[in-house]
Formats: C-alpha cells, structure tokens, sequence
C-alpha cells in the first residue's frame, strides 16, 4: 500500500507541478498552437502526443486523455501513448484501463526501462 501511495504521489507532483504564469502562458500558447496544427494535419498522432503533454503539464487531466485517446487511435503501436493513458487512469482510479494501458505499453515499448517501469505498475496495480 505504501509503494501505491508513492505513486500516487508521484503523479499528482507530475500533473500538478508549480508552475509561474509565465510558462502557463507559454504552454497555453503551445495549446493553441498545437490544436491550430491538429486541424492542418488531423491524422499527425505527434501532435496529438505534444498536445496530451501540454494538457497534462497544464493539470488538465480530462483533456491530456482525450488528447492521447486520439493518439492511441491514429497509431496503437506507440507505447508512450499506453504509458501516459496508464499514468492518467491511475491517477483517475480507473484501475481496470490502468493495467490495460500498461500491459499495451509493456507489449509495444522497445526501451528496457519503459517496460521495467509497465511492469512494476502492473504489478502494483494487480494487488
């Protein structure tokens, strides 16, 4: 239980990080920026992935998932999309799409480290 409320932890620091209202400006600026490129080029699932992140730097949690939903849509096979729909749903307490999140990116990540980090998650999460 300690180990899933350090996560817990973890990932609140993550969505709710202190920022100045300069770089909220900055990131809500890249927002703009970012849907007026999505409706250029709709199927570019980066964007999507770049608009989830800033959402998700923004602590705007509902929209960084439907922002990486869509991106998980475009392309499945992108395992950064799995890693932070898995992030967001824990965070929401959606544990059943938390480990379907991290079992995708564990099945889709090419790097050692993302998928030792899907599997802990799995684990914790199984308990």
């Amino acid at each position: 239980m300690k180990t899933i409320w350090i996560f817990t932890m973890l990932l609140s620091l993550f969505f709710l990080a202190a920022m100045t209202p300069e770089e909220k400006a900055k990131l809500e600026n890249l927002v703009s920026e970012i849907s007026e490129n999505i409706k250029a080029h709709p199927k570019e699932t980066s964007l999507y992935i770049e608009l989830g992140f800033a959402y998700s730097k923004l602590g705007k949690v509902d929209k960084a998932q439907a922002a990486f939903e869509k991106a998980r849509l475009l392309n499945p096979k992108k395992a950064i999309v799995h890693y932070m729909l898995g992030l967001i749903y824990e965070k929401k307490e959606l544990k059943k799409q938390a480990i379907a999140s991290w079992k995708k990116c564990l099945e889709t990540a090419t790097k050692k480290d993302i998928k030792e980090t899907a599997i802990k998650h799995i684990k914790l999460l199984s308990e």
